[in-house]
């Protein structure tokens, strides 16, 4: 906000409508941000440990498998920065490559090297290994990708990376670590899984570049703010579309945790409350 501010007056004027608009959305932002924040930490952190740690007790690979890939897909479609990186591949594709189409595709990614990750952690395969595999697939994919689509692989990486998945996925791989008796190893495989996570959603996008076949970026990123009448109107008129875009993210992954705690993980109501009271 101060670099801005300084550009407004020492290069480029913005007009006072537009500047008003700009502090308003900084200050929702810092707010908006510190209650999300808090609520990762209250709500999904724990949720990953939790589930983490009743995976580990089976001993069907099959469950294992199937279940964090279903926790994957569900916490990158909740992810917040991914939706944007998606709504900016739709228009700079002109429609060719839908909103959904790049996040679902991301969130299969990232859900099946999640697994992948799980996997590493509990049959003791070295991290350096399994990366050089990873990036030596994304090398090969990369001379077969589109420069424009090359751009927006990597960039989905960083987007996946956000302030909802690292902290689920941190949780999940430090409960499936804390079975292992090293703690030393425990630490590195905690911090391996998010590499391996974050390079699913690149390999994903340049596969479904390669389905496409979209070599020309014919749209172009045109922002639109909303209403030009009042300075509150374009908020306003964005937040029944965005209530239900965060329903429909968070819901499945809601509905899952439901069911592990019923069926596996037995915590009972009031040792939640009081974990996250102590927590606060």
């Amino acid at each position: 906000m101060v670099i801005v501010l300084l550009l407004h007056v020492l290069v480029v004027p913005i007009e006072t409508v537009a500047l008003l608009r700009f502090g308003i959305g900084t200050l929702f932002i810092l707010i908006g941000l510190t209650i999300f924040l808090v609520g990762v930490d209250l709500g999904i952190s724990p949720m990953g440990h939790h589930i983490s740690m009743a995976l580990t007790k089976f001993n069907k690979k099959r469950i294992v498998i199937i279940t964090v890939v279903i926790l994957g897909f569900f916490i990158s479609v909740a992810e917040p920065d991914l939706h944007i990186l998606a709504n900016q591949v739709a228009m700079v594709t002109g429609g060719m490559v839908s909103k959904w189409q790049v996040i679902l595709t991301v969130s299969i990614g990232i859900g099946l090297m999640l697994t992948l990750g799980i996997f590493r952690i509990l049959y003791n395969i070295p991290l350096y290994k399994l990366l050089l595999v990873i990036y030596g697939l994304i090398l090969l994919l990369s001379l077969l990708t589109t420069p424009e689509f090359l751009a927006i692989s990597f960039d989905a990486s960083g987007a996946t990376t956000g302030a909802m998945t690292v902290p689920f996925i941190m949780a999940l791989s430090i409960g499936a670590a804390a079975m292992k008796k090293d703690s030393k190893a425990s630490e590195k495989d905690s911090f391996g899984l998010v590499a391996i996570a974050s390079a699913g959603a690149i390999i994903s996008l340049m596969v479904l570049n390669l389905i496409l076949k979209t070599d020309k970026m014919s749209g172009s990123l045109q922002l639109k703010f909303g209403s030009e009448e009042g300075i509150l109107q374009p908020f306003l008129e964005n937040v029944p579309h965005l209530a239900i875009e965060l329903l429909l993210a968070l819901s499945p992954f809601l509905i899952i945790f439901v069911l592990f705690k019923f069926l596996f993980i037995r915590l009972q109501l009031r040792q939640s409350y009081r974990d996250s009271v102590i927590k606060v």
